[in-house]
């Protein structure tokens, strides 16, 4: 329903506050911490099951809400898109619904994502000399060069885009499946 997706999204959304920005990267898939995303994901999962158990509608949409922005932030933060592309021979010669999904970021060598750099989260968003300390000030592998959050991102934006989709949808058929699995 209309009531569940926005809690869903709320719950999504909710993990870019400041506070889930610092200190928990496992939100986000940021400074390369694949083990402590996958586990997250795997938690939240968890608590879907849990929450659905103890009749808890609400707090089960949130879960998966937490479950699925940490899922999209893999594509969108890691460099997993971009290597895609470059085996490709570049963008130009990608389609979005090609892009392949990463099923276990743990196992894939070179994978990197961005660093979360507080000083240069604060450095970009200081009224009027944020803009100038981006064309300065840009560390090549930290979040703010790395991640692919919106279009004005650049052309990889729809790859990353369509593969944070796809898994999104699977990451609903595997919830589903825990929750049929715990009855």
């Amino acid at each position: 329903s209309a009531a569940d997706i926005e809690i869903i999204t709320a719950a999504n959304l909710g993990l870019d506050v400041l506070a889930g920005q610092i200190g928990h990267p496992e939100y986000h898939f940021d400074d390369s911490a694949f083990a402590a995303g996958e586990a997250f994901i795997g938690q939240q999962r968890q608590a879907v099951v849990d929450a659905v158990l103890r009749g808890d509608r609400a707090a089960a949409l949130a879960a998966f809400g937490r479950l699925t922005h940490a899922r999209q932030d893999f594509y969108a933060h890691s460099n997993w898109v971009r290597r895609w592309a470059e085996s490709q021979g570049g963008v130009e010669h990608c389609q979005p619904a090609a892009t392949p999904l990463c099923l276990d970021p743990r196992t894939v060598p070179g994978l990197i994502s961005g660093n979360n750099l507080l000083f240069v989260y604060i450095l970009h968003r200081l009224p009027l000399l944020g803009p100038l300390f981006k064309r300065l000030y840009m560390p090549p592998q930290s979040h703010e060069a790395m991640n692919l959050d919106h279009p004005g991102r650049g052309p990889l934006f729809p790859l990353a885009m369509a593969a944070a989709a796809a898994h999104t949808r699977m990451e609903l058929t595997q919830t589903v499946a825990a929750l049929q699995t715990a009855g």
